[in-house]
């Protein structure tokens, strides 16, 4: 059972439904606005987005991933092929986002990228 979206948190944990197969605790899926994400900074070990890089806020949103995530912390994000016209830069981006590419998985129409929290976005130092 999740709240409906736009209904803010909820944890499985509260509920007796952590993943202890997968190592987990506690799962915790958050309904807000991609670029205020009502969450502790540093609080979290994953954050999943899909389809999230459409925005036009691409720097926002990617730096509250960034003070969300715990150092070391993975990001996972699906998105379009076609939204990618050079892979290098945006690699180079996510790095000065405070990101480090760990592996993506392409198919034709789809990619899927797991980067690292490496360090603070370059702008906040």
């Amino acid at each position: 059972h999740f709240q409906q979206p736009g209904s803010g948190t909820e944890t499985a944990e509260a509920q007796g439904k952590g993943a202890p197969g997968l190592g987990l605790t506690s799962l915790c899926r958050v309904v807000s606005g991609v670029s205020q994400v009502p969450l502790a900074a540093e609080s979290v070990d994953v954050a999943v987005f899909c389809l999230a890089l459409m925005g036009t806020n691409l720097q926002e949103i990617l730096e509250e991933a960034n003070r969300v995530l715990k150092q070391g912390g993975t990001l996972m994000m699906a998105e379009v092929a076609s939204r990618f016209e050079d892979l290098r830069a945006f690699v180079n981006s996510m790095a000065h986002l405070g990101f480090k590419s760990v592996s993506k998985v392409a198919s034709t129409h789809s990619m899927i990228f797991f980067m690292s929290k490496a360090s603070p976005p370059a702008s906040w130092s």
